[in-house]
């Protein structure tokens, strides 16, 4: 009874998703792999295991002359939804989770990636952000503009924060041109610490944010311009259903979203070779 399995605990059922992910990946999982990942005893490993076959019937067999448990061809997960990021971090040498596998060269075993320059903000900087996003302050910065080509102090009042899958913004609203804007966190050389008003009530803006509250769904197909096998290969590739991707972003990162996927809007000139705004 001790060594029985409780499903209801946070402990248990990470061992279980654990036998899971094993099985469905490796192919493959016994006493040994639990116990020296988890540090539990023999028996409670066999416990796990004899509690997984009663959850999810048919997915394991033990294989005598191997010793193991193997996830058969038909198994069907019913803990987890099978991610290939989480399964290389888990079980492929100079694996990792995938956020952290593309600050480092890939070259590790047998998993490779495309290693992106690393774009972070300054701690500091990322700390007063974050608190002003939090309890609603304002806050100045001393922020460096590619687009004016200035570099100078500003007034803000950050409302949230976004990342368009390089880089953290945070979406705020500037003093000094009335509005809302995308500010870069790692444009930022220097930020004071986030201040309430005067009353020590949060800050509120003129406005509402209508394009960060607003979501808006691209329907994309296959460009029209290439040939029907190509065309096939792109529906595979994006996971289309009936030959089309919808994609639902917040307004004020359709761009963003539009450059990840080599995207040209609609009034951004001409559309690109694979995708295409229906």
């Amino acid at each position: 009874m001790g060594n029985r399995t409780n499903l209801e605990s946070w402990a248990g059922r990470e061992r279980l998703c654990f036998v899971e992910r094993a099985a469905w990946w490796t192919g493959e999982v016994n006493r040994s792999d639990l116990a020296g990942v988890f540090g539990i005893s023999p028996a409670q490993a066999s416990s796990d295991l004899q509690a997984y076959q009663e959850l999810n019937p048919g997915a394991l067999a033990y294989n005598m002359s191997r010793k193991c448990y193997e996830g058969q061809e038909g198994m069907g997960c019913v803990l987890h939804k099978p991610c290939l990021g989480e399964a290389v971090g888990m079980f492929l040498e100079g694996g990792g989770p995938v956020g952290t596998m593309a600050r480092g060269d890939g070259a590790a075993g047998n998993v490779g990636v495309v290693a992106m320059p690393v774009r972070e903000p300054k701690p500091v900087v990322a700390r007063r952000v974050f608190l002003a996003v939090k309890r609603g302050q304002r806050m100045r910065v001393r922020y460096w503009s590619v687009n004016s080509g200035t570099s100078k102090w500003r007034w803000i009042v950050p409302h949230a924060l976004a990342h368009d899958g390089y880089r953290w913004h945070t979406r705020a609203w500037c003093e000094e041109r009335e509005g809302f804007r995308d500010f870069v966190l790692a444009r930022m050389e220097r930020a004071d610490w986030p201040v309430f008003n005067d009353d020590g009530s949060p800050v509120t803006t003129p406005l509402k944010d209508a394009e960060w509250e607003e979501w808006v769904t691209l329907v994309l197909r296959p460009s029209s311009a290439l040939e029907e096998t190509k065309r096939k290969a792109i529906e595979l590739d994006y996971g289309m259903v009936g030959g089309k991707l919808r994609y639902r972003v917040r307004r004020a990162m359709l761009r963003y979203a539009a450059d990840h996927l080599r995207l040209t809007l609609p009034g951004m000139g001409a559309l690109p070779v694979h995708l295409e705004v229906e």
